[in-house]
């Protein structure tokens, strides 16, 4: 056993969760191409390719850093070693048991890149021994729970009785699922009106007026998403049409108001995420001004980070919470 490959391991686990924030759990499965260095020593039988599969499960104990349990059955090979003067022949199968610390970071709205390291136990014929470990990867999400994953792995030198520095690598597409991963709805009240006509007064001698009925718009509030160009402030033009509505409510009724507040992700810096969030809003506040509401109106702000409505370790979750929420309170007219 190298106590090198397991120190690492938990040296890395150590510094990646010193925050003990919520876990989210997942598994998976993959199936892919394994290979095989320095395992052709000598003439003979040689066969350093072969069909691979495995599979994996793990936590993710902040939106960046989790933890990952595999196992992968990484192809059955013939190999050929020199030892003591004569070649010992192998045909076996080729497995690893692997823990690694993962780091994962978004590259866009639906795929994440991750990173890990760590030790893992390898199995081949009679050889045995606890290697250095590392992968690469991305997954994609198909939908709140689903991704779609491509990785490669290496496994670093194994040494045995007449093996040696037979490293290994392992190609290989999968899927996970991500427990726990439903977003949490946004509620949308439908605009609606409701006439209140006062009750009309017992007979009296005289008459009097009756009240005129009083329309009462209820409140409307609704979260927007994908209205901002990609890493920016500037209205996308699709985002018009969906705003001229709201517009035209507040340019017919000028006694509304209207609260815009923008939100993020928790990619990204604090500070960013903050400046980024009132920037979209003053950006929505700019465009309503410009098809006619009134600057007094419009009460416009941002919050960053801090309130989000789904969860940021997926990128699902991440392009829900970069929303612009709109609520135009009750109004008389």
């Amino acid at each position: 056993m190298k106590k090198s490959s397991l120190l690492a391991a938990i040296t890395l686990t150590s510094i990646g969760f010193s925050s003990p924030l919520l876990a989210e759990a997942y598994v998976g499965g993959k199936l892919g191409l394994g290979l095989i260095d320095d395992a052709c020593a000598s003439s003979g039988p040689c066969d350093d390719d072969a069909f691979g599969f495995g599979a994996y499960g793990g936590y993710h104990f902040t939106e960046r850093w989790g933890l990952e349990l595999g196992f992968d059955s990484i192809g059955e090979f013939e190999s050929s070693h020199s030892y003591n003067g004569t070649t010992k022949y192998v045909d076996s199968r080729l497995t690893a048991l692997s823990l690694a610390p993962r780091y994962t970071f978004s590259a866009t709205d639906t795929i994440d890149v991750f990173l890990k390291a760590g030790a893992a136990y390898m199995d081949y014929s009679q050889a045995n021994d606890t290697v250095f470990t590392a992968g690469l990867g991305s997954e994609m999400s198909l939908n709140e729970s689903l991704a779609l994953r491509l990785e490669y792995q290496y496994f670093d030198d194994i040494d045995d009785s007449y093996i040696y520095d037979l490293s290994s690598h392992f190609i290989s597409i999968g899927l996970t699922y991500t427990f726990g991963n439903a977003s949490k709805a946004t509620s949308i009240e439908e605009e609606e009106e409701v006439e209140v006509v006062p009750e009309k007064q017992m007979a009296e001698p005289m008459e009097e007026k009756p009240m005129e009925p009083v329309a009462i718009k209820q409140e409307q509030s609704k979260s927007h998403q994908n209205l901002f160009k990609n890493n920016g402030s500037e209205l996308a033009p699709e985002s018009h049409a969906e705003l001229n509505s709201i517009a035209a409510i507040l340019v017919a009724h000028p006694q509304a108001s209207v609260n815009i507040v923008g939100h993020t992700d928790s990619s990204g810096s604090e500070a960013y995420n903050q400046k980024i969030s009132e920037d979209r809003a003053n950006s929505v506040s700019k465009y309503l001004q410009e098809q006619g509401v009134k600057e007094e109106q419009i009460n416009a702000s941002g919050e960053g980070e801090s309130n989000p409505i789904a969860t940021n370790k997926t990128a699902q979750g991440r392009s829900e919470n970069r929303r612009v929420d709109i609520n135009i309170p009750t109004f008389e007219y």
